[in-house]
């Protein structure tokens, strides 16, 4: 998503929290045109990746913009139905999706990414939390840039850290904030289904 500009900029930001050590199995929840996947497997040659999206569009523009790499893996799905099974992925990260999610969807969404996580696995969250700034306030009250003030209600109200939390993950500040978006770094405990 180039959502305000997004770009490059932001990619490299998103690759460096997720700190990918080698060998890790890695899932894109809304991996849009693959940006983020392509830099990944630019990068990270022997590790596994794997992007869901669920508009058929954006995931033809990913797989020819990853012209047919072999460590990437596209599927149509949606956040809330994850067609993996438990304990898939070392990694899954989600960039600017959270926040088109109606709470009740941002919470299934978060179960079912906590489900495909190992024991000890991590999820990259990076989305609008709270504004920093006036120009930022001003810019994400304008609603326009937005479907659905309920959606995004909960994003700026600094939520996402407590409806992470009450799913039963460990919760941290991975990066500080880029552009109104926030890195969260929430872990799923060993011992903890």
């Amino acid at each position: 998503s180039t959502l305000m500009g997004f770009g490059r900029p932001f990619v490299r930001r998103v690759e460096t929290a997720l700190s990918l050590g080698g060998g890790e199995a890695v899932l894109d929840v809304g991996s849009g045109t693959g940006s983020l996947l392509a830099a990944l497997a630019a990068h990270h040659r022997d590790t596994r990746l794997v992007g869901v999206d669920a508009d058929e569009r954006m995931l033809s523009r990913a797989a020819a913009k990853l012209g047919g790499m072999r460590s990437v893996h596209l599927c149509r799905a949606y956040a809330q139905a994850l067609p993996f099974r438990a304990a898939s992925f070392d990694v899954v990260v989600s960039t600017l999706i959270f926040h088109h999610l109606p709470t009740g969807l941002k919470l299934a969404a978060i179960g079912e990414i906590r489900r495909a996580l190992k024991p000890g696995g991590r999820f990259l969250l990076a989305d609008f939390g709270r504004p920093q700034t006036l120009t930022q306030r001003l810019l994400l009250g304008a609603g326009s840039l937005f479907d659905g003030r309920e959606n995004t209600r909960a994003n700026l109200a600094g939520k996402l850290p407590a409806l992470l939390a009450q799913a039963g993950f460990r919760v941290a500040e991975a990066a500080p904030p880029y552009r109104a978006v926030q890195f969260l770094m929430a872990v799923k405990d060993h011992g903890t289904k």
